[in-house]
């Protein structure tokens, strides 16, 4: 009996690796009404576009108002463009209280595959312009909860472009002395608006800045892992940790 549940499972497995390997070096962007659809999409390894999403009461400018011990811990981070380390955006993200309504709301449809009960979800409060980061999730869920943003997606094919230290760089602010090839850097822009959500396979790179308005856009990234994305996340923050460092700096 343990033979054979250890055997599923390394079968189980081999077959999330080959599948979590997989990535596309084209752009082309999917687009679907509900995330009940998006599971047939997810396979193709393009981003996708949800509309409309869900529309949480969370992390709004209301919220914050009716929550003043959360508004002036985040107060400063208002004012100025901020790289948050993941474990600070998650610790946000708990105290908003994220993972509760996420595990309802989104995570709850994706787990009709017949290996959803090894899925979980990570979330992460994000405010105002984001650097460059990457996506490892068995998708990757960037919701604005608040204004609107414009995100710039890079998939593999642009990596031999892209500074080494490529972390936490904006494309907007990039120069050709930091990225001599700067115009050979291939991305697609998609806006993501409150009540739409935009869905991003992993192995990409993901950005954006601000759409509409100069006060910094509230949202949500949210990561939906089983344990090989995990471990590929984990691998990728421990031997990045002393960049996240020099970013917060």
């Amino acid at each position: 009996m343990i033979f054979e549940g250890t055997l599923i499972l390394s079968v189980i497995f081999i077959i999330l690796f080959f599948f979590y390997k997989q990535a596309v070096k084209e752009y082309r962007i999917l687009q679907t009404d509900s995330f009940e659809k998006v599971l047939p999409l997810v396979n193709e390894r393009s981003p996708i576009v949800v509309h409309p999403a869900p529309i949480t009461e969370l992390w709004t400018q209301k919220d914050l108002t009716q929550r003043p011990q959360l508004k002036k811990e985040v107060e400063p981070f208002l004012k100025k463009i901020s790289f948050f380390e993941p474990s600070f955006g998650q610790a946000l993200a708990t105290k908003i209280g994220f993972p509760i309504w996420v595990n309802q709301t989104i995570l709850a449809p994706l787990k009709n595959l017949w290996w959803g009960p090894l899925l979980w979800s990570q979330t992460r409060a994000t405010i105002g312009p984001q650097g460059l980061r990457p996506t490892f999730g068995f998708c990757t869920i960037i919701l604005a909860t608040e204004g609107a943003l414009q995100v710039s997606l890079l998939n593999e094919s642009s990596d031999p472009y892209l500074p080494v230290k490529w972390l936490g760089k904006r494309l907007t602010k990039l120069t050709r002395d930091e990225a001599p090839l700067l115009k050979q850097i291939k991305f697609v822009d998609v806006i993501v608006r409150t009540g739409s959500a935009l869905v991003v396979p992993p192995h990409w790179k993901v950005c954006w800045e601000n759409y509409e308005k100069p006060t910094p856009f509230l949202g949500v990234w949210i990561d939906i892992h089983h344990p090989i994305s995990f471990i590929a996340q984990q691998v990728f923050y421990r031997k990045t940790k002393t960049l996240y460092k020099e970013i917060k700096q």
